[in-house]
């Protein structure tokens, strides 16, 4: 007879594994993709927290932060976001705070969905800090598959910040294998400005499967692979999410 999995147990084990390993990190902690395809949803009293974790394994940089979110009413949901980092000598720093305003423009009920996000990121040590309006699309093809298509307009402000608007675009095409069980294939861009697109050598593309998996005491698990479709991004990032809905 198979063993029968305590799933509270095994997310209490994964859990344990992720911390040590955070814990027993040595090498430089590195800004790695811990960026996410939003969607336009908003749940009228949700909220969570969530962790994230970035890492190139190519040199054993690290990127994190954490997040508290909770819904305002059925249309608004407000977002809090801090990420730090630790340089190669041990010194720890944080790398940025940012606000976030979820506005969803359409009813939870409609196949097709829009909403808007709205981003203030400030930043430390004389860096610019900057601004994001944001526009995310979801369509449910099915009862299992959907697809999500978010575009980021991101300008930056203070002395060394540029003038333009930068763009990226993400998407992620979704398979529910049962209530609590998603596979995902997503997609990351960063374009260059608005009005002056990169050449595609210049830009910078990540593409990679994912899945997340929902226990039965509210706590989500999420885990994927992306890899560089032109070089300019790391060859590979291994990513993990770790939510608790409150």
């Amino acid at each position: 007879m198979s063993p029968v999995v305590n799933p509270t147990a095994l997310l209490s084990a994964c859990t344990a594994c992720l911390l040590a390993l955070v814990t027993l990190l040595t090498s430089s902690l590195a800004l790695s993709n811990t960026a996410g395809v939003f969607p336009p949803d908003v749940q009228e009293g949700h909220r969570s927290f969530q962790y994230r974790v970035g890492l190139d394994p190519d040199n054993g940089t690290w990127g994190s932060r954490l997040h508290y979110q909770q819904s305002l009413n059925d249309n608004f949901m407000a977002r809090g976001i801090i990420q730090g980092s630790e340089s190669s000598a041990g010194n720890t720093k944080v790398d940025f705070a940012q606000a976030e305003l979820f506005w969803a423009l359409s009813k939870s009920h409609d196949r097709l969905r829009h909403g808007l996000r709205f981003d203030a990121r400030v930043r430390g040590r004389s860096m610019p800090s900057s601004f994001s309006a944001n526009y995310s699309l979801l369509y449910d093809f099915s009862d299992t598959w959907q697809g999500r298509l978010a575009f980021l307009n991101t300008r930056s402000f203070g002395d060394e910040a540029s003038n333009d608007v930068k763009l990226q675009v993400r998407s992620q095409l979704s398979y529910r294998a049962s209530p609590r069980l998603n596979f995902n294939i997503e997609y990351y861009s960063q374009l260059g400005s608005v009005d002056n697109v990169s050449p595609w050598n210049s830009q910078q593309h990540q593409i990679g499967p994912s899945v997340s998996w929902r226990t039965n005491t509210d706590w989500v698990l999420y885990g994927g692979i992306l890899s560089t479709l032109n070089n300019r991004s790391p060859d590979s990032t291994l990513r993990f999410w770790l939510t608790k809905h409150l």
